[in-house]
């Protein structure tokens, strides 16, 4: 696995007196392997190989805590920065969104609706993303990308109002199920796929991997579902590798995501979608 990570983020979590060459020389003497440090403006970005038994690492924060360990061994300074944000719940339950899962299929959920006002991110948001290989699309999916690569943990957003019942039921998909994802592709399941459909029986989601077409935020979206989920990940890997659906999301997940650090994901989510799109949290 490979992830690509801007100085200027990492130094918001990490504070050393490594330059980055010499960060990328000690970081690859015993830990992640820094294949290519690239010069974008006033900036660098390590391109970072990550071994398959540490997802841990996949993210700005993982990358942090890791140098800030590793490069004291070398002769340099090192300080993990962890960011503080406060965790407690703005609102009470609420019967806005039910969910219905199977303990076999999901670790874990986490969802909020929130109201939002859709537009493009801002350029601090669309640059650092870019710089990551990520293109920014608008400011609601942006911040689910941008938290996936700060902590580590993916994310999604469905459109509220397109969720029919306002349900979501997580099952196991039968065997010949369609649907077409939010690239707007057209699969045939095989069965066994951890899937969310409407209540009604139409999928909505194919957890862990790809939205669907039907639950996508549009552009006339105002209310949004931010949504994560901690999955069953051999059988998620299968329904990927069945599929041919190599998203970085699917990667991660089929990996064994910690669920610990979902709370957090969540929370920053929270308040991007504050800053940068006007969110309010009605759920």
């Amino acid at each position: 696995m490979n992830i690509l990570i801007p100085n200027s983020w990492l130094s918001e979590y990490l504070q050393t007196n490594a330059t980055p060459q010499q960060f990328a020389d000690a970081m690859s003497l015993t830990s992640v392997s820094i294949e290519r440090i690239e010069k974008v403006g006033s900036d660098f970005v390590y391109d970072i190989e990550v071994t398959t038994n540490r997802p841990d690492l996949m993210s700005i924060v993982g990358i942090a805590r890791e140098a800030s360990a590793v490069l004291p061994q070398q002769g340099y300074t090192a300080k993990f920065k962890p960011h503080t944000i406060d965790h407690t719940p703005t609102t009470s339950k609420s019967d806005m969104l039910c969910i219905s899962s199977d303990p076999t299929l999901i670790n874990r959920i986490m969802a909020v609706v929130l109201e939002i006002d859709l537009h493009a991110s801002p350029e601090y948001i669309s640059d650092r993303l870019t710089k990551t290989g990520i293109r920014s699309i608008n400011n609601a999916v942006d911040v689910t990308n941008y938290i996936m690569r700060e902590i580590g943990h993916p994310s999604h957003v469905f459109d509220y109002d397109r969720l029919n019942n306002h349900t979501l039921n997580i099952r196991r998909s039968k065997k010949g199920e369609k649907i077409t994802t939010l690239d707007g592709k057209e699969y045939t399941l095989p069965g066994n796929d951890i899937v969310a459909d409407d209540g009604n029986g139409t999928i909505i989601d194919l957890l862990g991997i790809m939205g669907t077409a039907n639950s996508v935020v549009v552009d006339t979206t105002k209310r949004i579902v931010l949504f994560l989920d901690n999955n069953n990940h051999n059988l998620l890997r299968k329904t990927s590798m069945n599929l041919g659906i190599r998203t970085e999301a699917a990667v991660l997940n089929e990996k064994g995501v910690n669920p610990d650090i979902m709370l957090p994901t969540l929370v920053t989510g929270i308040e991007l979608l504050k800053k940068y799109a006007g969110a309010k949290v009605i759920s």
